[in-house]
């Protein structure tokens, strides 16, 4: 039953940030909306920004596992298309998710979690970047890896937000072939 509480909290958690944002939701509307009362929530969650960390911590999880598998399977050749590819399409088909990731940056002044979480959700995303990074080792050997991963992961950055805000629509609607270019470009660099 603990689990399936656990469950329900986290569920009910993703609806209000989305609907509310980290800075409005409060704890007792997430309990009200998991049917449950604020109390239900302190054994596994102390606090809202704990409750945030783990959904952002479950979704970077679920991407390194997808990337993962995806890279197993590329060809060398084409590894660093679809590892991209791969990152792109996750986040494309679950915009909540990346509002998550997002939401921590208002403007020039990013929002934290508390050093604790936010050092686990950096390590967390570190490793997506790093699988990018694999990716571009081996369709370029001898690239630079640790420059070109985060340039791969800012594009792959601004168009998903290109996608998901509708800003620049005729970039947002050209975002795959726009990837797709980049990807081909970065392979036949020497």
């Amino acid at each position: 039953m603990g689990a399936a509480r656990r469950v329900l909290i986290l569920e009910a958690a993703q609806r209000v940030f989305a609907r509310d944002g980290l800075a409005q939701a409060s704890l007792r509307a997430i309990a009200r909306e998991a049917g449950c009362t604020t109390g239900a929530i302190y054994p596994w969650f102390g606090s809202k920004e704990a409750l945030y960390a783990a959904l952002l911590e479950t979704s970077l999880d679920r991407l390194r596992e997808h990337l993962a598998q995806t890279l197993a399977q590329a060809q060398d050749a084409t590894a660093a298309r679809t590892v991209a590819g791969a990152f792109y399409d996750y986040y494309a088909q679950r915009p909540a998710e990346l509002s998550l990731g997002f939401y921590l940056f208002q403007g020039l002044a990013p929002r934290g979690l508390g050093a604790e979480l936010d050092r686990g959700l950096n390590t967390r995303l570190t490793l997506c970047v790093t699988l990018l990074g694999h990716g571009l080792a081996r369709t370029r050997p001898g690239c630079d890896v640790v420059l070109e991963r985060m340039q791969m992961f800012t594009y792959l950055s601004g168009l998903l937000l290109l996608l998901h805000t509708g800003r620049l629509k005729s970039l947002a609607q050209n975002a795959e072939t726009l990837l797709d270019a980049h990807c081909r470009n970065l392979e036949t660099l020497p």
